[in-house]
């Protein structure tokens, strides 16, 4: 009967630092490709804004009577708010067609199922901890490689690549303390109150605009020259909420809360259920449980994300 390799640490050390340098490399990449999507999503809305401005500004000027000695501001402020919203147009087509963000949710899915089976790894959780070859050892990894060998890995450090490397030979303990506690406490509930905060903001933005429309739109019943403004609070209202829906953010409220809480229930189960039901088996399940319950949130997102 051939000799499970996990019975050699060295070898188990190796294999897990090669999974877990493949998830801190895709890691990184992922926050690459998205950072530029946001990126550009914030050019769009600073030049979708900036060019309603420009160009009501453009119009005000001869009606104000402001620059009678330089006529051509008028025309050189309507000239940029052309410039602006072409540009908006133009970056708008090339942001939000599907590659940008495809790129950043594939390389996301790879680092996090990297991330899942370096754990199984250290946990010497099925199948790694019955393997007997090297080819039986990655063959989930080298799946994974083949979804994503089209697209172009960032180039980290050695120091990077094994920064935060689990420990072996892992307990249920060490499990539960590096895995499961730090995604709940670390990820989730963070990135949870985080977009809920976006969420409030955009709110009381909205609002805040409703207010300032109504407003202007009283003062233009007197005041002509105020109407221009009421169309502008709508382009500028209509950008962020443009912005905050492609952010997604109610969406990752509701799963990063229920994974969360999906996760501190399997936890305290295992913890009532621990002592009548003793050996690696009930162990085994335990983790797989909470390997599960953080795919079925990465897949959700990801899903959203398409």
């Amino acid at each position: 009967m051939a000799t499970p390799i996990l019975l050699d640490k060295d070898s188990w050390n190796s294999a897990l630092k090669y999974i877990w340098s493949q998830y801190r490399i895709w890691a990184k990449t992922s926050r690459s490709y998205k950072n530029e999507v946001t990126r550009w999503r914030d050019i769009v809305l600073a030049l979708s804004i900036g060019g309603a401005i420009l160009g009501t500004l453009s119009q005000q000027m001869e009606v104000w009577k402001i620059t009678p000695k330089a006529p051509w501001v008028g025309p050189g402020l309507g000239f940029l708010s052309g410039a602006a919203l072409g540009l908006a147009a133009y970056f708008t087509k090339e942001v939000f067609s599907p590659d940008p963000e495809a790129r950043a949710v594939r390389a996301r899915s790879a680092a996090e199922a990297f991330k899942s089976e370096a754990y199984l790894l250290a946990a010497g959780a099925p199948p790694y901890g019955a393997a007997t070859t090297t080819d039986g050892l990655f063959v989930r990894t080298e799946k994974v490689k083949k979804a994503i060998e089209n697209l172009a890995p960032v180039t980290i450090t050695p120091e990077q690549k094994l920064e935060g490397l689990p420990s072996i030979p892992m307990s249920v303990e060490d499990y539960i303390k590096q895995r499961v506690d730090q995604q709940i406490n670390q990820y989730y509930l963070p990135q949870a109150n985080a977009n809920a905060k976006k969420v409030a903001f955009g709110r009381k933005l909205s609002l805040f605009l409703g207010a300032l429309a109504v407003l202007l739109g009283l003062m233009s019943a007197r005041f002509a020259s105020v109407a221009g403004w009421v169309a502008v609070i709508g382009t500028i209202t209509a950008a962020i909420a443009a912005r905050q829906y492609s952010g997604r953010y109610q969406f990752l409220i509701v799963t990063n809360q229920a994974t969360a809480q999906r996760l501190d229930w399997l936890k305290t189960r295992w913890e009532i259920e621990r002592k009548s039901q003793p050996g690696a088996e009930p162990q085994n399940r335990f983790i797989l449980a909470c390997e599960e319950a953080i795919s079925v949130e990465n897949s959700s997102w990801m899903a959203e994300a398409r």
